[in-house]
């Protein structure tokens, strides 16, 4: 995860960064959606659905306001 710095972009290096193990607590919900999901999803667009994952070396996710008041969700901004 990574936050911006004094308000500026988070592209281009002015960045705070935090790891997370997979499986952490604080995304394991996104985790397992993402995993059980919004890949299933994905590989049907694609028309991949068996064949094997391509290999996805990161998912970059923003957060969007959620439905709920006060509430986070996450969409895909792009794979790497």
């Amino acid at each position: 995860h990574k936050k911006p710095e004094s308000g500026l972009s988070a592209v281009g290096g002015n960045s705070v960064y935090t790891y997370y193990q997979p499986g952490s607590p604080e995304y394991a919900d996104l985790e397992a959606k993402f995993m059980k999901q919004d890949i299933p999803q994905l590989r049907a667009a694609l028309g991949i659905e068996n064949e094997p994952l391509p290999l996805l070396w990161t998912g970059d996710f923003i957060p969007v306001d959620g439905k709920e008041p006060g509430s986070t969700e996450y969409v895909v901004g792009e794979f790497n």
